[in-house]
C-alpha cells in the first residue's frame, strides 16, 4: 500500500502505522513516546521507519537520524530536511544536544506551570517542536565487541543519553524510534528496552521476535513472503505502507 498524506492525522503526536483488518492502526506520542522496531532483512521494517519518519517531518518535527551504513539507505533527500549522522562522535554530539534541551523544557515548563509539551504550546506565543531521534540499526550503534577502551566509554555515554531519552522524554516532547534487525538481548540495555512501550515486529527468527515483542508471535503469525507485514505488541497484525522518497 502507498503512503498517502489523507492519513495524517491533525495533531503534532499520532503516527500512522499501517492498515489492519479494523482500520488504520496508529501510536500517539504523547502518550507512547518511543518505538521499537524489530523485522529481519527484506521484511519491511526500514520502509516503516521511513514512513513514520515522513509523517514526523509533515508535522514540522525536527528529525535526527543515525545511519552507520555512510547514508546509503537514505537518499539526498534526507539530508537536506534531517539531522544526519554517520559516526559515533557525531552520533554522541546529537544525543547531547537533545538531552541538553530536555534539560531546558524541564525549566521552560517549570517556570511556566506546565506538565508537557501539549500544556505548554496551549499557552505560549512560540510552540516547541517535536524532537525525534531515529536509528536504523541500533544493534550496530551500541555493539561493543572488539572496540578500544575509548570507543567503548564514547558507546557507554551514548547509551546513556539514550536511556536518558527514554525514560524522560515524553512529557518534553523528545521521542526514539530503534529499529534492530539483529538477535541480540545482550546490545539493548533493560534500561532503553523497558522504556519504549510500542514494540512493533515484521518477520523475524523466534529470538528477535522475543526480543522485541515479549513473544514468539512474529515468528509465528508472519509468513515468509509478507514483506510489510507486521505485528504489535498486543497481538495486533497490520500491514504497512510503502513511500515515495522524492515528495517528503
Amino acid at each position: 500500500m502507498e503512503w498517502n498524506d489523507s492519513y495524517l492525522t491533525n495533531d503534532d503526536s499520532t503516527l500512522i502505522l499501517g492498515k489492519s483488518q479494523l482500520g488504520l492502526e496508529s501510536v500517539d506520542l504523547s502518550k507512547i513516546p518511543h518505538i521499537l522496531l524489530g523485522g529481519s532483512t527484506g521484511s519491511g521494517k526500514s520502509i516503516l521507519l521511513k514512513v513514520l519518519l515522513v509523517q514526523s517531518l509533515k508535522k514540522n518535527a525536527i528529525v535526527s537520524i543515525a545511519d552507520f551504513k555512510g547514508g546509503v539507505d537514505f537518499p539526498r533527500v534526507w539530508h537536506d530536511k534531517c539531522k544526519m549522522c554517520f559516526d559515533e562522535e557525531t552520533l554522541l554530539k546529537i544525543l547531547t544536544e537533545l538531552t541538553d534541551e530536555l534539560q531546558r523544557r524541564k525549566t521552560l515548563f517549570r517556570d511556566a506551570g506546565c506538565a508537557n509539551i501539549s500544556d505548554y504550546n496551549k499557552n505560549s506565543a512560540v510552540p516547541l517542536q517535536r524532537h525525534i531521534f531515529a536509528c536504523d540499526e541500533v544493534a550496530e550503534v551500541l555493539d561493543k565487541t572488539g572496540l578500544t577502551k575509548e570507543q567503548k566509554e564514547r558507546i557507554g555515554l551514548i547509551e546513556n543519553r539514550l536511556s536518558m531519552i527514554a525514560r524522560q522524554g515524553r512529557a518534553f516532547g523528545i521521542h526514539l524510534i530503534l529499529a534492530t534487525q539483529r538477535p541480540d538481548a545482550n546490545i539493548l540495555s533493560g534500561q532503553i528496552r523497558n522504556n519504549i512501550d510500542c514494540r512493533v515486529c515484521s518477520r523475524a527468527d523466534t529470538i528477535l521476535s522475543q526480543i522485541i515483542l515479549d513473544n514468539t508471535t512474529a515468528a509465528e503469525q508472519i509468513p515468509k513472503d509478507k514483506a510489510g507485514r507486521f505485528i504489535l505488541h498486543d497481538g495486533t497484525v497490520f500491514q504497512g505502507f510503502w513511500v515515495d522518497e522524492t515528495k517528503i
